[in-house]
């Protein structure tokens, strides 16, 4: 049908051309089509801050050299590699792999990864991380144990019953922007989901029985006050976060390298919800 129809429009016009005495105006150009983001090659400066944004130093240690993170009778001895071992086993598409799917070297589940967190990173952050690993001075850890789940956990593994499952998958269909936003709202989002739903629900709405709240508490803060709280850990309280005191910590070893910029879009973000 549609080639039937595209011939009697051209017939259409052939008359039109036909009876008229002045030559038709030629057709527009079309509009060029937007370009894509251009998106730079990996920078380890860059790569550093965004690894400590998100979490990779808090869990495989200074330099990545790895280090036991958990340990305890009902989940076992959870350890986080050594990465200046581990990524040679990854060109750089396998280690997008690893951040984007979860999609490790030999099929393992990455335990305790947040690649439902990590998903949503833009494609340059992804090569900034990229570039941070590749250019980590190599680290000897010889007394670095091995992960020893617990055989409960082992069996809710096996049988996809472990409550925690999802948050090492990605959700399906998610499409990561080029380049993340530069500034205001859009920035805010995209850092709250790069960067707090780990811990307060990847609607930000906390997670039932956990001690991390939903995000909402972000509108009694000032931008002053919500800079203290990012970059000190300092609650309107005055003191440390509560009951657990894990935001401070948090705050004090990842978020403090985040900008004024970064911080502001964040509350920005979180403000207007």
């Amino acid at each position: 049908m549609r080639i039937w129809r595209a011939m009697h429009i051209a017939l259409l016009l052939i008359g039109g051309l036909a009876c008229s005495r002045a030559p038709a105006p030629a057709p527009a150009a079309p509009a060029p089509a937007p370009a894509a983001p251009a998106i730079a090659a990996g920078d380890p400066v860059e790569g550093e801050r965004v690894a400590t944004r998100v979490g990779c130093n808090g869990c495989h240690g200074p330099g990545g050299r790895g280090q036991v993170f958990m340990d305890r009778p009902d989940v076992g001895r959870v350890v986080a590699p050594n990465l200046t071992q581990r990524r040679s086993l990854y060109d750089d598409a396998g280690l997008e792999a690893l951040l984007r799917q979860g999609r490790t070297h030999d099929g393992h589940i990455p335990f305790a990864m947040p690649i439902r967190m990590l998903q949503h990173l833009s494609d340059q952050e992804v090569r900034d991380i990229t570039a941070w690993l590749r250019a980590l001075p190599a680290a000897d850890n010889p007394d670095l144990p091995q992960t020893e789940l617990s055989a409960p956990v082992l069996a809710q593994l096996a049988d996809g019953s472990f409550p925690y499952l999802d948050d090492m998958k990605p959700d399906p269909g998610n499409r990561p922007p080029a380049m993340r936003p530069d500034a205001g709202v859009e920035l805010g989002r995209y850092l709250a989901f790069t960067t707090c739903g780990e811990c307060h629900g990847w609607d930000l709405q906390g997670f039932e029985g956990d001690p991390a709240p939903s995000l909402v508490v972000a509108k009694a803060y000032s931008r002053e006050a919500f800079r203290r709280l990012m970059r000190e850990g300092t609650t309107l309280a005055g003191g440390e976060s509560t009951p657990t005191g894990l935001m401070s910590s948090v705050a004090r070893y990842r978020f403090n390298s985040m900008t004024d910029v970064e911080i502001d879009a964040l509350h920005a973000f979180l403000v207007a919800q």
